[in-house]
């Protein structure tokens, strides 16, 4: 990574999807809590492991989720992974609803295309989005027009 100063964005999270985000977690967390009561250790492992694999899924794909933004990269960070993305590679920016799996806990996203073809693209959603693109537009030299970025 660069020696520049990254600078973060919290990804946008829709209320539908918070909504079902949060019930594999309780549901997991109930059924451990109820086998809790039962004299069945084997039962009450299982229902822990559960809860443990659940939680091991959020905090190594999910959460964090947040993009960074320096000098020369675009960083997405989500869970334990993360992909770096030359500013100079970006070549398009626009909004879309696109419902495929991407780094995004929200539909209203913006695709980013930085190469040619589909796996050169990527779909993020910023919670604080004009300040993303403004920020974005000054430091890869892209022309905003309205929440689109282009190259002229």
């Amino acid at each position: 990574m660069s020696d520049e100063i990254m600078h973060w964005y919290r990804s946008k999270v829709d209320w539908w999807l918070a909504l079902i985000l949060c019930m594999p977690p309780i549901a997991s967390a109930s059924v451990c809590f109820s086998f809790v009561r039962m004299p069945n250790p084997t039962a009450l492992a299982w229902a822990a492991g559960s809860v443990l694999f659940v939680l091991g899924i959020y905090f190594g794909l999910v959460f964090p989720m947040k993009y960074g933004l320096d000098d020369t990269y675009l960083l997405l960070r989500f869970g334990l992974c993360r992909k770096r993305i030359r500013l100079t590679d970006v070549t398009e920016v626009y909004p879309t609803h696109n419902p495929l799996s991407s780094p995004a806990l929200s539909l209203d996203r913006l695709h980013i295309q930085f190469g040619e073809g589909l796996l050169k693209a990527v779909m993020i959603s910023p919670a604080d989005r004009d300040r993303f693109l403004d920020d974005l537009a000054g430091k890869t030299g892209l022309t905003r027009q309205g929440e689109r970025l282009v190259r002229l």
